[in-house]
């Protein structure tokens, strides 16, 4: 029973996931757009095992090991379960096992292809950079695939943790010493005993599968699996919206004081309605923790390609893109906060408010545009 509910929901799933893909990629695009990105992708995929592009030298092992080990901390294990089941399935507890197991097996499939994916593609360094040879290479990959399976299995546990900030802390704690662990053992084991990686990889899934089980048997975790589910099910679905200009990036509501301004004090003694609305802006962008998380990734990603890419002239081009795209987003964001129906006081084709999306705008670009151009300078000169 457990292995046919499996089947169907499966069924289920990548059909409604297959059809929020089609509103998205029509076939025009994906033909004219797609395919020759993939023939570009393959075709400088072979000359670099052809040749080594000069940037590779000073990349060394630890930050592929660090790129590896950062994929194994994505992805989630659904189970399939429904909040209908409460009425039915979870009676049968053979079947809820089965279906959970199912579930189970086939994400870790999934997740293992996924990063020996990644590794494929780093193997034209590891192999000819730096001499590691086919049988490093496979134990590496089989350390990985264990490692992976430890991670997905002890995020379930992770997700049973109900205050935010043990949850948080715990993670961190997890991510920071388990990489400091892998990137060791994994560089020790390679130059002193590399079938280390076997034993050690054996224990994580040994281990990771005896407290998958014991979970799996517990029907306490019923209502979170099916939380969890639901969020990782329309994953998707928010993806999309995060790139779409026109749908709202609402934060969950939680009753708790915000670290700034807690007590909503202003900002500005003299007051007027140009400075209004900037404390307005200010405040929301600086409480909103959207907002906030948007504007480090801009900047925290445009600061590591241009100190990753080489050529002087794209590092260029992305700090003139990065100038740009702030600018817009923050332009962007500033028409989000004056569109709320509690501002009526200023009308939209007031002076009032260009003036004061002006200041706001240049107020939180020009410093990050400031710091960017600095780091970007330095790597040039040095």
């Amino acid at each position: 029973m457990g292995s046919n509910i499996f089947l169907q929901r499966l069924r289920k799933e990548l059909s409604f996931q297959w059809n929020i893909f089609r509103s998205v990629i029509d076939w025009t695009i994906f033909i004219y757009l797609f395919v020759p990105a993939l023939a570009i992708i393959g075709y400088n995929y072979y000359l670099l095992w052809v040749s080594q592009p000069d940037w590779v030298v000073a990349i060394p092992l630890p930050v592929y090991l660090s790129v590896l080990y950062f994929f194994c901390w994505q992805g989630y294990i659904r189970t399939f379960l429904e909040e209908a089941d409460q009425l039915f399935l979870i009676q049968k507890n053979k079947a809820l096992i089965e279906l959970k197991k199912r579930t189970r097996d086939f994400y870790l499939y999934g997740y293992i292809l996924g990063i020996l994916s990644i590794l494929i593609i780093m193997l034209p360094f590891l192999y000819n950079h730096f001499s590691l040879t086919w049988i490093q290479i496979s134990l590496i990959g089989f350390y990985l695939c264990s490692l992976r399976t430890a991670i997905l299995i002890t995020k379930q546990y992770l997700d049973d943790i109900q205050s935010t900030w043990k949850k948080w802390l715990y993670s961190s704690l997890l991510f920071i010493l388990l990489g400091l662990f892998t990137l060791s053992i994994i560089q020790w084991s390679l130059y002193s005993f590399e079938y280390l990686l076997i034993f050690v990889g054996l224990i994580q899934l040994v281990i990771s599968f005896f407290y998958s089980s014991l979970r799996m048997k517990k029907k306490t975790t019923f209502l979170q699996d099916v939380k969890n589910d639901k969020i990782q099910k329309l994953k998707l679905m928010k993806m999309i919206f995060i790139f779409s200009e026109y749908v709202e990036k609402v934060p969950e509501q939680r009753k708790r004081n915000p670290l700034f301004y807690r007590n909503s004090k202003r900002i500005y003694n003299i007051r007027n309605r140009r400075k209004a609305l900037q404390e307005l802006y200010i405040k929301v962008f600086i409480r909103n923790k959207g907002y906030l998380l948007q504007y480090l990734q801009i900047t925290g990603v445009t600061v590591t390609a241009i100190l990753v890419i080489p050529p002087v002239w794209i590092k260029c081009l992305l700090l003139l893109g990065y100038s740009l795209l702030i600018q817009s987003w923050l332009k962007v964001v500033y028409k989000r906060v004056m569109a709320n129906h509690f501002i009526v006081t200023v009308r939209k084709d007031d002076p009032v408010r260009f003036q004061a999306e002006r200041f706001v705008v240049n107020a939180f670009s020009l410093p990050v545009i400031c710091i960017v151009g600095i780091i970007t300078l330095s790597v040039i000169l040095l």
